[in-house]
This record gives C-alpha cells, structure tokens and sequence, in this order.
C-alpha cells in the first residue's frame, strides 16, 4: 500500500505576517511616510524636499517605529516604500537618518543620492 504524504507547510514567522498586513502610506501633508499595520501607524519616515535644488533633493530627516514592531523588516519596508516614491518622482536623496544611511549603503542603486 502506498502512502500519500501530505506536506506541512510550516506556521509563517511573526515577520511574514506583519510584512503582508503592512502598508505604506504617503502622507504629503506631514511630510512623511507612514506604516500602518492592522489599522495601527507604527512607524514614520520623515522627510524634507529643496525643490531649488536641481534635480530637486529629499532629505530623509529620521525613520522612527515602536519597539513592539522593530526586528521585522518593517524599517526597510518602510524605507523601500519612500524611496521607490523619491525615485518615480526624480528626487535626490540626502540621507541625513542613520537608518536610510545604512540601507543606501547596502542597497547601492536604491535611490539617487545627493
């Protein structure tokens, strides 16, 4: 008699989850981008743009999230999501934020840097 085997599929980690329910959010009027999760804004990327500057220059000011959401990749998604916005839109980026700093770092080519 032959067996059928049924593949488990093992439980999805605490990062995937919060990844899926996460969504990045332009918000022009504050000047930042924001990360909700679940209804909740846990995180927000703040930013300045010199529109005398040419081309003209984001200046990413701070990336801050609450420590319950650190530790999942919620930082760089975060990041991923204003920078792709800085690049469809012709922005220079000026990492003043540590954070934005290192991910331009290992990220080469992620954005324009100025």
């Amino acid at each position: 008699m032959h067996r059928k085997h049924r593949r488990i599929r093992p439980p999805q980690s605490a990062r995937a989850i919060l990844q899926q329910i996460s969504e990045v959010v332009h918000n022009p009027i504050r000047d930042r981008f924001e990360l909700w999760v679940a209804g909740d804004l846990v995180g927000v990327l703040s930013y300045a743009v010199d529109t005398e500057a040419q081309p003209p220059t984001a200046t990413i000011l701070h990336t801050v999230l609450y420590d319950e959401y650190s530790g999942h990749g919620l930082a760089t998604r975060l990041t991923d999501g204003a920078l792709a916005f800085m690049r469809t839109n012709g922005l220079r980026v000026r990492p003043v934020c540590s954070f934005t700093r290192h991910y331009l770092h290992t990220h080469p080519g992620a954005a324009a840097v100025a």
